[in-house]
C-alpha cells in the first residue's frame, strides 16, 4: 500500500519522462527519415546543378582546362559534394576528394571513391564523358551536423530533468489543492465510523466531484445523527407506550386479586382497552417490519379513487362532528387508478386520523382530488398545529415525532406516515408534506392514473 501523494509523484514523473522520451524518439526519427529525404532531394538538385555547370564549361571551349577544373572543384565545394570527372578514355581528370597528384599515375576512378561512406550518382557531361558526384550516406557525418544532433538530444535530456522538477512542484501543489480535501473527507468518514457525528466538518474545495462527495458524507453524518436520536426516542417511546397500559392492567389485576376492587364490567372494559392499545402497537410494528422488508404484496385492480375517498370521509364525518371540527371535500368525478383498495384505504385513514388529532376545535380539514398530467393528486390540508421546519425532513422516519406532537396528549407512535410512504411508493406514487408551525399541514399524494 502506498499513499496517494507518492503515487501521484510517481505518475507525474512517469508521464513527464514518457512525454520527453516520446518527443525525443519521434524527433530523431523525423530527422533521420523525413529530414533526410528532404536533404537528399535538395542534394540531388544540387548535383544536377553541378553537372549542368560542367556541361556549360565544356560547351564554351570544347574541352576543360586547368581553370575550368578549378571552377568545378570550387563549385562542388560550395555544394558540399565530392566530384570525380573522367575524360573520353575513362581516365580521372578531377577528384575533389583525392587530388590526382597524390595518386601518382593511377587514373582508375575506383581509387578515388569510398563506397562504404559515400553514395555516387553518375552524370554525362559530354559525349563519352562521365562524372560521378558523391554524397555522404549519413546526413550527420559532418562534425557540425553531429554536434547539432548531440545538442538537440542534450536539450531533450535537459527538458526531461526540468519536467521532473516541475512534476515534483505540481505534485506538491496538487497535494495541497486536491489531496487536502480528500484527507478532510477521510477524517469525516473516520468520525462517522467512530460515531462522532458532531465532529464532521464542511470541506472547502473547488472540485465538483469532491464537493459532492463531501456534501454526501456530511448529509450522511446528519442522517446518522438523527437516526441515533431517533433510536433514543424509540427506546423512550416504546417504553412509554408499553409501560402505561401494562401498569394499568397490572394495578387493576392486583386490586382484583387483593379484593380491593370488584371486577365490574366497566373496569374489565378499561383493561380490554389497554390490551387493545398494546395489540395496536404490536400490529403497527409488524406492519412497519413488513413494509421495510421490500416484499409488499398488493392486490392491484382498477379502482375508483373518488368513491374510495368519499366512503372514507363518510366514516370520519361523525368523528369530526363530535370534536366540533369540519371535514370538507372537493373530489373530481370518476378518477380511476390501478391500486390496492385496502392499502390505499390504510394510507388515507392514517393521514386523516393525523389531521383529526392535530386540528383544534372549530378548525377544518379539506380533502381535494383532481387529475393532473395523467396523475391523480390527493391533497389533504388542515389548519392545525403544523410542523416545525426542522422536523419536516424527518416526518417519514419511523418513530419520529415532532416536539409539538410529543407534547400533545393525542400524539401517536410515529409509525403511520412511515407506513403510508411505503404503501404509496409501492403504488409507484409519491407523497410529500408541506407545513408551517401554527398554520397547518398539507399532505400531497400523487398516484398514476389507470390506463388500459
Amino acid at each position: 500500500m502506498m499513499r496517494i501523494g507518492k503515487k501521484l509523484g510517481r505518475y507525474f514523473s512517469l508521464v513527464s519522462l514518457s512525454s520527453v522520451l516520446l518527443i525525443t524518439v519521434l524527433s530523431n526519427i523525423g530527422m533521420n527519415v523525413f529530414f533526410t529525404t528532404y536533404l537528399r532531394s535538395a542534394q540531388e538538385s544540387d548535383d544536377q546543378a553541378i553537372a549542368e555547370y560542367t556541361r556549360e564549361l565544356l560547351a564554351e571551349e570544347g574541352s576543360l582546362d586547368e581553370q575550368d577544373l578549378m571552377s568545378i572543384e570550387h563549385y562542388a565545394f560550395t555544394m558540399k559534394a565530392e566530384v570525380i570527372l573522367e575524360n573520353e578514355e575513362e581516365e580521372v581528370i578531377l577528384s575533389t576528394r583525392e587530388p590526382i597528384s597524390e595518386m601518382g599515375n593511377s587514373r582508375d576512378r575506383m581509387n578515388y571513391m569510398d563506397p562504404e561512406k559515400f553514395s555516387y550518382r553518375e552524370y554525362a557531361y559530354g559525349e563519352d564523358r562521365t562524372m560521378f558526384i558523391g554524397r555522404s550516406k549519413s546526413i550527420f557525418s559532418a562534425s557540425p551536423d553531429r554536434n547539432f544532433l548531440l545538442t538537440i538530444n542534450f536539450i531533450y535530456l535537459l527538458s526531461a530533468v526540468i519536467s521532473l522538477f516541475i512534476g515534483m512542484l505540481l505534485r506538491d501543489k496538487i497535494k495541497g489543492n486536491f489531496l487536502r480535501p480528500i484527507y478532510a473527507i477521510q477524517d469525516n468518514a473516520r468520525c462517522i465510523e467512530e460515531g462522532k457525528y458532531q465532529l464532521v466538518e464542511s470541506v472547502d474545495t473547488d472540485t465538483v466531484e469532491l464537493d459532492e462527495l463531501a456534501g454526501s458524507i456530511k448529509n450522511m453524518a446528519l442522517r446518522l445523527q438523527n437516526q441515533e436520536e431517533l433510536r433514543k426516542r424509540l427506546t423512550a417511546d416504546i417504553a412509554h407506550e408499553l409501560r402505561t397500559p401494562l401498569s394499568t392492567v397490572n394495578s387493576h389485576l392486583e386490586a382484583f386479586i387483593d379484593g380491593v376492587w370488584e371486577p365490574t364490567p366497566e373496569r374489565l372494559v378499561l383493561l380490554q382497552d389497554e390490551i387493545r392499545r398494546l395489540t395496536s402497537l404490536i400490529r403497527d410494528l409488524g406492519d412497519l417490519s413488513y413494509m421495510e422488508s421490500g416484499e409488499i404484496r398488493l392486490a392491484m385492480n382498477k379502482l375508483n379513487l373518488t368513491e374510495l375517498i368519499a366512503n372514507i370521509m363518510d366514516g370520519f364525518e361523525p368523528l369530526f362532528l363530535s370534536d366540533e371540527k369540519v371535514l370538507l371535500a372537493d373530489l373530481a368525478k370518476d378518477v380511476f387508478v390501478y391500486g390496492d383498495a385496502d392499502r390505499l384505504n390504510q394510507v388515507l385513514v392514517n393521514i386523516l386520523s393525523n389531521a383529526l388529532k392535530y386540528t383544534d376545535e372549530g378548525s377544518s380539514v379539506e380533502v381535494t382530488l383532481r387529475e393532473k398530467k395523467k396523475q391523480a393528486e390527493i391533497i389533504i390540508k388542515d389548519n392545525g398545529i403544523g410542523i416545525e421546519e426542522k422536523d419536516i425532513p424527518y416526518v417519514f422516519e419511523r418513530f419520529y415525532r415532532s416536539d409539538l406532537s410529543r407534547n400533545r396528549s393525542t400524539g401517536g407512535k410515529g409509525i403511520g406516515l412511515t407506513i403510508a410512504k411505503s404503501l404509496v411508493e409501492a403504488h409507484q406514487g409519491t407523497i410529500r408534506v408541506e407545513s408551517e408551525s401554527g398554520k397547518g399541514t398539507t399532505v400531497i399524494i400523487i398516484l398514476p392514473l389507470y390506463t388500459t
